[in-house]
């Protein structure tokens, strides 16, 4: 609970953070004679100011719902290392941590930022091959590529 709380959070200032930005390129390419803070407030006095802030609560107290994902891959942990390995490289994650049932990767520069340092993706073992967690967008391209990889491996052997 205290991680969905967090990523929430998270969320909901990244969203507030594009709304002031919305709002002084606004006031600066449109020569408004107001201030930020006056257009701030003409903003919140009309309902399209607080359906927004509506919407940017409901986003963000959703978002971690929709946004991480497991997905289960036919695939054996130590037998398949080196391709699950290649996958995550290739999508931008390193190794950051091992044990015999589970791989713990991390994304690695301006791509942890612009996953808002949610960027761990753990590949444990279960009894119908590995389980996939983290981001939704990083697992679902790890996982294509590394079933690319693992029909490659089985094709050649």
């Amino acid at each position: 609970m205290k991680k969905y709380l967090l990523r929430s959070l998270k969320y909901f200032l990244t969203l507030c953070v594009l709304l002031v930005a919305l709002i002084w390129i606004k006031i600066k390419y449109e020569s408004l004679p107001v201030t930020f803070l006056q257009m701030v407030e003409i903003y919140f006095s009309q309902w399209n100011g607080w359906a927004m802030a509506a919407t940017m609560i409901l986003l963000s107290a959703t978002y971690p719902l929709f946004g991480f994902v497991r997905r289960v891959v036919s695939a054996d942990i130590t037998a398949d290392r080196q391709q699950i390995e290649a996958a995550m490289a290739t999508v931008g994650l390193e190794l950051c941590s091992a044990t015999d049932s589970a791989l713990t990767f991390r994304a690695t520069g301006l791509q942890r930022l612009t996953l808002l340092f949610e960027d761990e993706v753990t590949v444990t073992l279960c009894s119908e091959g590995v389980v996939i967690s983290g981001h939704r967008r990083t697992v679902v391209r790890a996982v294509i590529r590394l079933e690319g990889y693992l029909t490659h491996k089985r094709r050649d052997e």
